[in-house]
C-alpha cells in the first residue's frame, strides 16, 4: 500500500504542471474500473472535506490546506475538478514567481508584499465575520 502511494506520487510529481491532475484522473480511470461505490464514497469525502474546510477556514487550524486536499480527492474522481486544479496550479505558480520577483527586488518590494498580504487577510477575516456573525 505504501509503495503504491509512493509510486502514485512520483508519477504525479513527474507530470507537467497544468496536466498533472487530468493525467491522475485518467490513470485512476484506467486502473479502477467498476468500483462505483468507491467513486461515490471518494466524491462524497472530497466534497465534505472541501466544503467543510471552506466554511471553517477563518478558524484556527489547517484551513486552506484541507480545502485543496478535498479538491485533490475530487480531482481524482471528476474530470472538471481535475481541469480546475490544473488551471489553478498554473495560475498560482505564475503568481508565486511574480511575488518572489517583487520580494527580491528591493526593500520596497518586501514591504509591498507584506502590506498586500495583510490587506488580503484583513479582507478575508472581515468577509468571514460578515458571513458568520452579521445579519
Amino acid at each position: 500500500m505504501l509503495k503504491k502511494i509512493k509510486d502514485d506520487w512520483r508519477e504525479f510529481a513527474d507530470d507537467e504542471p497544468g496536466q498533472r491532475f487530468q493525467n491522475r484522473y485518467y490513470r485512476r480511470r484506467e486502473h479502477e474500473k467498476g468500483h462505483i461505490l468507491l467513486r461515490v464514497f471518494l466524491i462524497t469525502l472530497g466534497t465534505v472535506i472541501a466544503v467543510g474546510s471552506l466554511i471553517l477556514a477563518p478558524l484556527p487550524g489547517p484551513g486552506w490546506g484541507t480545502v485543496f486536499i478535498g479538491l485533490m480527492i475530487l480531482g481524482g474522481e471528476l474530470l472538471p475538478a481535475a481541469r480546475l486544479l490544473d488551471w489553478m496550479e498554473v495560475r498560482l505558480r505564475k503568481l508565486g514567481r511574480f511575488i518572489e520577483r517583487v520580494w527580491r527586488a528591493s526593500l520596497f518590494g518586501k514591504v509591498a508584499v507584506v502590506v498586500a498580504a495583510v490587506i488580503l487577510v484583513a479582507a478575508f477575516v472581515y468577509l468571514a465575520y460578515l458571513l458568520l456573525f452579521a445579519g
